[in-house]
């Protein structure tokens, strides 16, 4: 068994209770408000980022730290509503990625605005400046740590070259 104390039992309910919280209640008012969650948020910012290369699949779902089949479904509803487009990549046809169209910077622009919105509303009024800079530096560290010790060694990566299954 692993050896650890109440303070750890504390922080592990803090951390997953306040995370299922904001995200239920920030994708609540994307869904109704945008038709689309935190998640497309973040694919959406991505392929922005990657513009004019496209950004892989494999690195959207990294991005998301999220399982691929998450962030194709996810990618795919953006695809529909004509969002996003897949295509092949030039130099390698296996590898997937994701680019813009003629609507995404204007409805990126809207989702961001409104997440912004929704994030003063759920963390920035209710917890104190000083609080949050320990906040982010804590929850960083926890970030960086996971995918330190649990990164997907790049030959099980789905776009590398020696993998035969790709989204």
């Amino acid at each position: 068994m692993a050896d650890i104390d109440e303070i750890d039992r504390r922080l592990w309910e803090a951390f997953t209770d306040s995370s299922r919280m904001v995200t239920r209640h920030v994708d609540r008012e994307l869904r109704a408000e945008l038709g689309v969650i935190s998640d497309d948020v973040v694919i959406l910012e991505g392929v922005l980022a990657a513009h004019p290369d496209g950004a892989r699949m494999s690195d959207l779902a990294h991005r998301l730290a999220a399982e691929p089949r998450h962030a194709t479904y996810r990618i795919a509803r953006l695809e529909e509503r004509g969002l996003i487009a897949r295509q092949a990549d030039t130099d390698d046809g296996r590898v997937i990625r994701v680019h813009v169209t003629a609507d995404t910077n204007a409805f990126f622009a809207l989702c961001r605005a409104r997440l912004d919105e929704l994030i003063a509303l759920y963390l920035t009024d209710l917890v104190p400046f000083d609080g949050r800079r320990d906040l982010v530096d804590l929850l960083t560290g926890v970030v960086d740590g996971y995918r330190h010790h649990f990164a997907t060694p790049a030959s099980d990566h789905p776009d590398h070259p020696d993998t035969k299954e790709h989204p």
